[in-house]
């Protein structure tokens, strides 16, 4: 169970390092998931090999986030704990992202195609398309999650290939559907 708790631990921080929260916060998050219960800073710190200093602000952000809470304390040391499962997680950074990024360039281009040419208005205006389909897809993405999270995952297959979709899924998975 020891090296399956590392090797989980270290996709998180993976995890963590692709969707730009960095490899210690994802590696710090992977532990409270994979544990449980609840883990002191200093305990934090050993198990993922770590520095305090390093520890310190990562729980603060994982915390902000609303990944993690202190859930209690060990004499004078804070105990944290996962809050977030990693579908919600997903959820948020998914969410975020499309606030963060997304939305912010549509807002751009569409101020910049307003003084183009019509040439480059026609070009804003594809690449504006674009983005704008990404916030649609994202946004039926997150409804998704948001309205089918609290099923099982059998549950979730059945709903899914009740509109032919998890046999599409399955295939993206090896090869990209012609369009």
């Amino acid at each position: 169970m020891k090296q399956t708790k590392q090797e989980f631990i270290t996709m998180m921080s993976r995890i963590g390092k692709q969707w730009g929260l960095g490899e210690p916060i994802g590696r710090i998050w992977g532990l409270l998931l994979f544990e449980g219960s609840p883990l002191s800073q200093r305990e934090i710190a050993r198990e993922c090999n770590y520095s305090l200093s390093l520890v310190s602000p990562s729980l603060a952000f994982l915390e902000k986030m609303g990944l993690i809470s202190v859930v209690g304390r060990r004499g004078k040391e804070r105990l944290y704990r996962a809050t977030s499962s990693f579908l919600e997680a997903f959820e948020k950074i998914l969410n975020n992202f499309v606030q963060l990024n997304i939305e912010p360039v549509i807002e751009l281009l569409s101020k910049a195609k307003e003084a183009g040419s019509e040439h480059t208005k026609k070009k804003l205006e594809n690449i504006i398309n674009e983005y704008k389909k990404a916030v649609i897809l994202s946004n039926f993405f997150l409804w998704l999650i948001k309205t089918k999270k609290a099923l099982t995952v059998k549950q979730l297959v059945k709903v899914l290939k009740m509109h032919d979709v998890y046999a599409r899924t399955k295939k993206a998975h090896f090869s990209m559907p012609a369009v």
